[in-house]
């Protein structure tokens, strides 16, 4: 029935489409006009969450323009570094909804576009409104001069961690988290079993505190020309108004957004054509020997998912591991980049995706390029590329294991009334039950799976970067760490984005990278992939694990602790 009525209201869309088909005809190829001669200005407006990628769907008749994403940043820009006619580019920043390790990716982005040449202006419209505008500022900060709306405010103010503790209200609610781990730092089901950082946690979450922020003022002391202890000093003295950020030297002028383009007009002339950076990309099908596979969210067995209300998304075991095959035996596609952006989730489901990830390597080169977190099963499924690319603010590493359960009784029959009369065979068929905690003799079943686990990670890590187990166990033990010290540590080849990705996977596949197309993957889903979707959209993501939390969890789990997580995406 939900197939029908997806169908029904498709061919209604189709049958408007058709109708307004020849005006939609004329405004595709206003790029390619724009193109066709004079001075461009390319316009990169930052004011949604960043994804990395977000393919349109490739529907009949219309040209769906793509979401912004990093990947149609990084296209845009790739085309622009060669292009003459592109004289000036203007990033207008709203809001800066991205990771840390993303924000690194575009500074760097927007510096190789000042070294071919071209004109950056950089304009915030504020940095944080009631927020946190230290991301928004620190991304701007690689521009050569800076620009703020006056009336505006800058909330340079730092980093800001805060994780919430349940064990409290569990113990209101009667409800008995029953949770194990193996690796000191793995700390992922504290949120449930205590009710504050244990040393161990602390101990982490502190170290990468430390590390992003000396971070972001290395680099706005770099971009300002200011000593980082100036930079210190202005953080601690924030938030500013829009003129106290001008006369502390954080801003060059206080225009309105009229005013900057009136002077990018003087600048270019004012013939030149503006071009968003999805228009000056382009929706074309992208082709080449060089294949970027973009892997963004929960891992989980089966397919791929994205939630439409929170934009969340998983990565299906059976689609990630899919698609890895077809590009090994795909002649055409000479080496692959795996961009990891990835708290974890299933072992299982991580184990799957690593083997197809294993045989690509055999058969041609793997680079893996790590976004703002590859974590856990994120970094599980990197562990056999040729080499691994990470930013410095990318949270990486988490090698262990947690899992366990939520024992119910008591909050079901004390609190709602359920009485439970249970009948099994076997002495431990009620081993996964949310009704009471593991016995002695279960918990410790499940404390030798989970070791299998956490050894069976330990040698995949010592055989995909030619480590000794005793070396990888000594920067195990589920600590998190930012790139910057996992490259110090082993568990990172280099620091950079996906540029520098790129150019390692054309060395070792020998081809030009300035020659070599670059396919970005998965490809945009087409209106037969819609239609054989398995309906309407459902419940959250969000709602499903809250409905699922209290069901057992397998000895399996590979994901990053929700405090970290959250820092991945902390401003």
């Amino acid at each position: 029935m939900r197939r029908l009525l997806l169908l029904f209201l498709i061919l209604i869309g189709l049958a408007v489409a058709i109708a307004l088909f020849a005006v939609l005809r004329s405004g595709a190829g206003t790029s390619a006009r724009a193109l066709a001669g004079g001075s461009t200005v390319l316009a990169l407006t930052l004011s949604e969450p960043l994804a990395d990628y977000a393919p349109a769907a490739r529907l009949p008749f219309l040209r769906i323009q793509p979401r912004q994403s990093l990947a149609t940043i990084y296209r845009a820009v790739r085309r622009a570094r060669a292009d003459e006619q592109v004289r000036a580019v203007r990033v207008y920043v709203q809001r800066a909804a991205m990771g840390l390790a993303q924000a690194q990716e575009l500074r760097r982005l927007l510096a190789s576009l000042v070294d071919a040449g071209k004109s950056v202006h950089c304009y915030l419209e504020g940095a944080g409104e009631g927020t946190n505008g230290t991301l928004a500022y620190y991304l701007v900060s690689a521009c050569p001069a800076v620009s703020l709306m006056p009336g505006s405010d800058l909330n340079l103010i730092g980093v800001h961690a805060d994780s919430a503790f349940l064990r409290g209200t569990l113990d209101k609610l009667r409800i008995e988290p029953d949770f194990d781990h193996v690796g000191r730092y793995k700390s992922a089901a504290e949120a449930y079993t205590e009710s504050a950082h244990s040393p161990a946690s602390r101990e982490a979450l502190g170290a990468i505190l430390d590390d992003l922020y000396g971070q972001i003022v290395a680099a706005i002391g770099h971009g300002r020309e200011l000593a980082p202890e100036r930079v210190r000093d202005l953080v601690d003295r924030g938030p500013y108004t829009a003129e106290e950020a001008l006369a502390a030297g954080l801003v060059d002028e206080l225009l309105y957004p009229d005013e900057l383009d009136e002077r990018i007009r003087d600048e270019v002339g004012e013939q030149a054509r503006l071009l968003t950076t999805e228009e000056y990309a382009g929706r074309r099908r992208s082709r080449g020997s060089l294949a970027v596979v973009f892997a963004q969210g929960v891992i989980v067995r089966g397919d791929d998912a994205l939630d439409p209300w929170t934009r969340q998304r998983s990565i299906g075991s059976d689609d990630l591991g899919e698609l890895l095959s077809a590009l090994t035996e795909d002649a055409t596609t000479r080496a692959v980049v795996l961009r990891v952006d990835s708290p974890g989730g299933s072992a299982l489901a991580s184990e799957l995706i690593l083997r197809r990830a294993t045989l690509l390597a055999e058969a041609k080169p793997l680079v893996v390029s790590m976004s703002s977190v590859a974590a856990s099963g994120g970094y599980y499924i990197s562990t056999r590329a040729r080499s691994i690319v990470a930013e410095a603010g990318t949270l990486t590493g988490s090698i262990g294991v947690v899992g366990g359960k939520f024992a119910t009784r008591s909050f079901q029959q004390e609190l709602l009334g359920i009485t439970h009369d249970t009948l099994q065979r076997g002495a431990n068929a009620d081993f996964y039950s949310a009704l009471d905690p593991f016995t002695p003799q279960q918990a410790e079943t499940y404390h030798r799976q989970m070791e299998a686990v956490y050894d069976r990670f330990v040698a995949h890590v010592a055989g995909g970067r030619e480590m000794t187990r005793d070396a990888v166990l000594a920067i195990a033990e589920g600590r998190v760490w930012s790139g910057e010290r996992a490259a110090t540590v082993g568990l990172v080849d280099e620091i950079g984005g996906l540029d520098r990705a790129l150019e390692i996977a054309a060395e070792a596949a020998g081809v030009e990278l300035a020659d070599a197309g670059v396919a970005f993957y998965p490809e945009p889903p087409s209106l037969f992939d819609l239609l054989e979707d398995d309906g309407l959209p459902g419940l959250s993501i969000d709602l499903e694990r809250l409905a699922a939390a209290l069901e057992p969890s397998p000895p399996g789990t590979l994901e990053l602790p929700v405090d970290l997580a959250r820092l991945a995406y902390p401003f």
